[in-house]
Order: structure tokens, then C-alpha cells, then sequence
């Protein structure tokens, strides 16, 4: 049961993950739109989203585990969608907190912002 509730999890954001992309390109622009509208609302949809797609594009074959924190994988070995979740939200805060800390970040895309984060919190 459990190995089909994560497939069923890594086929579902499998499917979503090009228009997740795009969309958190247009929510969040730059890194300081993402700390803005994240800070207060860490587990928002749009917020999350943004840290899984970072997590897929920089943790790739060549590079698994580049943000230092289990990457995508690490993710996806969440038990349910309520674990991953909380997996999420808290690299949210994680990193709303490192871009507080790093406002050289402000202006570059979102994307640059939250790897720099990552990498920030998790790579030490």
C-alpha cells in the first residue's frame, strides 16, 4: 500500500511540475517577491511549489542532492502528502529566513534565490 501512495504521489507531480514552474516564475518573480509573500504564509500552495521546482531543476542525475538536504528524492520519500507538506513548509521557512539574512538575493529570480537558500541552509 504505502510504495502505492508515493507512486501515486511521484505521479502526480510528475504530471504537474512544468505548469508549477511557470506559475511560481509569474507569482514570484524575483527573491524578494518570494520572501514577500511567503514570510507569512509558508505553507501556501504557490510557496511550496516554488521550493519542489527548484529542488527538481538543481538536483538533477549529474548533481542528486545538490541543495544538500535529500533533493527531490528526499522529498519523494515522504510518507504521505501530509509529510510532504511539512517537509516543504519547512524549507520554506528555512529559506525566507536566508533571504532575509542575504538581500543581495532581492533582485535576482526567484529560482537563483531559493538555491542560493537552500544551499545557504542545508550545505554547511
Amino acid at each position: 500500500m504505502r510504495r502505492t501512495a508515493l507512486l501515486s504521489l511521484a505521479l502526480g507531480v510528475a504530471l504537474v511540475w512544468p505548469a508549477s514552474g511557470v506559475q511560481a516564475a509569474e507569482t514570484f518573480p524575483t527573491g524578494a517577491d518570494f520572501v514577500a509573500g511567503c514570510e507569512a504564509t509558508p505553507s501556501h500552495e504557490d510557496c511550496t511549489w516554488a521550493v519542489m521546482h527548484v529542488e527538481e531543476v538543481v538536483n538533477d542525475r549529474d548533481h542528486p542532492n545538490a541543495t544538500c538536504e535529500g533533493g527531490i528524492d528526499g522529498l519523494l520519500q515522504a510518507r504521505d502528502n501530509a509529510e510532504l507538506e511539512r517537509r516543504l513548509t519547512q524549507r520554506v521557512v528555512a529559506v525566507v529566513g536566508w533571504l532575509k539574512q542575504h538581500p543581495e538575493y532581492a533582485r535576482q529570480s526567484y529560482g537563483d534565490g531559493i538555491w542560493a537558500g537552500l544551499k545557504g541552509v542545508y550545505c554547511r
